[in-house]
């Protein structure tokens, strides 16, 4: 008998990727990932591609992973190739794809011959497909995004050809500050809804507070005056 973890974090399991996320250039033929199994018994490890788009779970044609499947030994790393040929993407604008690697403890010949609960751990990270002449870092995105409040939401609107992924969001009004948002992204040239997390009147002298995460999972801190 098998049951599915699905996370979007490496943990649980001995199989790591190196990074939080995958920068696909345009440009590139290919795309490597690193695999390291860092626990003490083998796994069996699946690949898998998709366009996260919710309630689908369909695997996508877009890529080519080689290999899709292969067993690591305790200790040893494996290097994965994604290649995209899949149809024309715009080019002033990310594209968003996610990667999955499940996870599955390889049986011994003594767990073979009983009855067995095996848990299968399947990790998700996203895949940024980026166009080239897209050069604005997470400072300049965060420089960039717009507020206007309506009502209790906030209208969040990124003029960027990159996404924003926003680790925490935050307004400062009178030295209290109001959570925003926690893990979220605004998408390329679109505009996403933030609701606080306290009634806010207005924005005079209100302080926005962004953790934006870059390219290396690293967060980059920014506070400016709206």
């Amino acid at each position: 008998m098998a049951l599915t973890l699905v996370c979007s974090h490496p943990v649980f399991a001995g199989i790591v990727m190196t990074g939080t996320r995958v920068i696909y250039p345009a440009d590139a033929r290919e795309k490597s990932v690193q695999l390291s199994n860092t626990g003490t018994r083998p796994y069996i490890v699946q690949m898998q591609m998709d366009d996260g788009r919710p309630g689908d779970g369909q695997a996508s044609d877009a890529f080519v992973l080689t290999p899709p499947i292969f067993r690591m030994e305790p200790g040893a790393g494996q290097s994965v190739r994604l290649r995209y040929v899949g149809k024309a993407l715009p080019q002033d604008r990310e594209s968003l794809f996610y990667l999955s690697f499940t996870q599955l403890p390889a049986a011994t010949t003594a767990e073979q011959s009983g009855n067995q609960l095996v848990l299968a751990v399947t990790n998700r990270v996203k895949v940024f497909w980026r166009p080239r002449g897209l050069t604005d870092d997470a400072e300049a995105i965060a420089r960039g995004l717009t507020l206007r409040l309506s009502g209790n939401t906030f209208h969040v609107s990124n003029p960027s050809g990159r996404f924003a992924s926003v680790r925490r969001a935050s307004l400062v009004v009178n030295g209290r500050e109001i959570r925003l948002a926690e893990s979220a992204m605004v998408a390329p040239k679109s505009t996403a809804e933030w609701r606080p997390s306290a009634p806010v009147s207005g924005l005079r002298g209100a302080r926005l507070r962004l953790v934006l995460v870059n390219d290396y999972g690293s967060d980059v801190v920014t506070e400016r005056v709206l």
